[in-house]
């Protein structure tokens, strides 16, 4: 493709060079460069693409794009070396590294160029589809297996971009973030695509929306689920974060919209959505799809949902109230697209778990346990209660916080687990650079500035998790409910600078297989 046809409809603020000429690849990692690709300069939350100019023109680089301003004289200096004898290239005040052949365009914000520049290098994917799009704090993954399986029912091949994995037609890609760089998230909707698939379901995170990671892309629906604490440590108030999620409603014309009206965020955005049809669902207040006589039990759960088209019995093998409203969530998108009621029905049952949300972990043992993402305080809550809401006898949780990450939800945590639990184990998480046993502290400072509660409070602090997990294991019997949370269907735990393989799920079967030989 020419490059002058990558960059239609860019704003540009100034072109040196051929823009006739032929592009392999776009590229935003300089180690990912090929031959007669064009790189896309992006500055990072770590390191900035500028910094790597000469390493991709090296690599085989016939284009450059860097972003306005960004760069200060110092930047490619290295470059004059190793490029000898060119001399680097001064561009309103900048130092660019000069190579013969190369064309160097300058936009005003390259994060958004690369988003376009992909969506037009692969040919547009986004509109051969129906994207629906999914943001919100908790339930973004549930809520996206449940409409695609309602999708399914309906005949349709769906594509699933998210926490867990990117899957399509038979294809499971593992996802480094929930919603990927631009780049890679519109190759995916090409190999989608071409591949007949109708409808794609992603969440949408809030670093996503406010890195410009969905920019260009055509969302036919957007559903929101709801705004709890959560990545504090990128946003810093809850009101950027609430403005993060928001814009996926407010820039990137929706045809139809689903909000949660029971969230007193989701009826904020309630009145300012931009999209020609709107379906509000809840449990609590007047919505257009809601839930009544809702029944939970250890085999799922069951209720009465009232929707425009009139009322249907849903049942599902999901536990939880808070899963009863992913579940509507999912109504609402699905009535919007126009499937059947059969479908939904059929689409909502046959989904009988989402991996890592409360997941069973089944080893014969006589008491339940189940592994879960939470690693939110109202997450926490959810899954707690939703333990809570089944025949028990006791409630232990095992859960921690992750390293480098928003500290004012830790303690937070810790009165939730002590409160909504008969036993709690504070342990690590993902500590990354952080010491786990300053981490748990802060956790504990939670319980101990509430230990007000109706109940006596027990917990203990357990720093390697392996052996939290076991602990717990250990105590449970007859009628107890283990809660691991945290880490759900992440396979690896970080420490330090480490990626170690840990699974909660594997580490607990271990530990009921060997119950009683310690």
């Amino acid at each position: 493709m020419k490059l002058r046809e990558i960059f239609k409809g860019i704003d540009l603020i100034k072109v040196d060079g051929d823009m006739d000429r032929e592009i392999s690849a776009v590229c935003c990692d300089s180690r990912k460069t090929e031959n007669d690709s064009v790189f896309v300069a992006v500055k990072g939350l770590k390191v900035n693409g500028h910094d790597f100019l000469s390493d991709a023109i090296k690599r085989g680089a016939k284009a450059l794009v860097v972003e306005n301003n960004i760069m200060g004289r110092g930047h490619g200096s290295g470059v004059r070396e190793k490029l000898a004898p060119c001399p680097p290239k001064q561009v309103r005040g900048r130092l660019l590294p000069l190579a013969p052949d190369v064309t160097y365009i300058t936009v005003p914000d390259s994060r958004k160029a690369l988003a376009l520049m992909s969506d037009r290098f692969y040919g547009r994917p986004s509109e051969d589809m129906s994207i629906i799009g999914i943001t919100g704090t908790n339930g973004k993954t549930t809520t996206s297996y449940l409409i695609s399986s309602i999708i399914e029912a309906e005949g349709f091949k769906t594509g699933i971009v998210g926490t867990i994995d990117y899957r399509f037609d038979g294809e499971i890609i593992p996802a480094p973030n929930t919603t990927p760089e631009s780049l890679d998230l519109h190759g995916l909707f090409r190999k989608m695509s071409d591949r007949k698939v109708k409808y794609c379901v992603m969440e949408v995170s809030s670093h996503s929306l406010e890195l410009d990671r969905v920019y260009g892309t055509r969302f036919e629906t957007g559903v929101f689920t709801n705004l709890t604490r959560d990545h504090l440590d990128f946003h810093n108030t809850m009101e950027m974060y609430f403005g993060a999620k928001a814009r996926l409603f407010r820039e990137y014309g929706l045809k139809k919209a689903v909000i949660n009206i029971d969230d007193p965020y989701g009826r904020r955005l309630l009145n300012d959505v931009k999209a020609d049809r709107v379906l509000s669902y809840g449990i609590e207040e007047r919505a257009d799809v809601m839930a009544r006589d809702i029944s939970i039990s250890r085999k799922g759960l069951k209720f009465i949902c009232d929707a425009p088209s009139g009322k249907f019995e849903v049942e599902s093998r999901l536990i939880g109230r808070h899963n009863v409203y992913n579940i509507l969530a999912a109504i609402a998108a699905a009535i919007l697209e126009g499937f059947s009621r059969e479908s939904i029905e059929k689409g909502v049952l046959s989904l009988d778990a989402v991996s890592g949300r409360l997941e069973k972990i089944e080893e014969g043992q006589d008491f339940t346990v189940l592994v879960d993402y939470a690693h939110t305080d109202d997450a926490l809550k959810n899954v707690l209660n939703a333990a809570r809401g089944l025949p028990h006898n006791k409630i232990f949780s095992v859960f921690g916080c992750g390293g480098d990450r928003d500290r004012g939800k830790r303690p937070l945590m810790g009165r939730i687990g002590a409160e909504y639990s008969d036993f709690a184990i504070i342990t690590s998480d993902n500590p990354r650079s952080e010491d786990p046993n300053k981490i748990m502290e802060e956790i504990e400072k939670g319980i101990l500035d509430n230990r007000q509660v109706s109940k006596p409070v027990n917990w203990t602090k357990i720093p390697d998790r392996r052996k939290a997990i076991e602990f717990a294991i250990s105590r449970a019997s007859g009628e107890d409910i283990v809660i691991i949370a945290g880490k759900g269907h992440e396979d690896y735990q970080i420490l330090g600078d480490r990626k170690i393989r840990f699974d909660d799920r594997e580490v607990a079967k271990e530990a009921i297989r060997n119950r009683g030989r310690v």
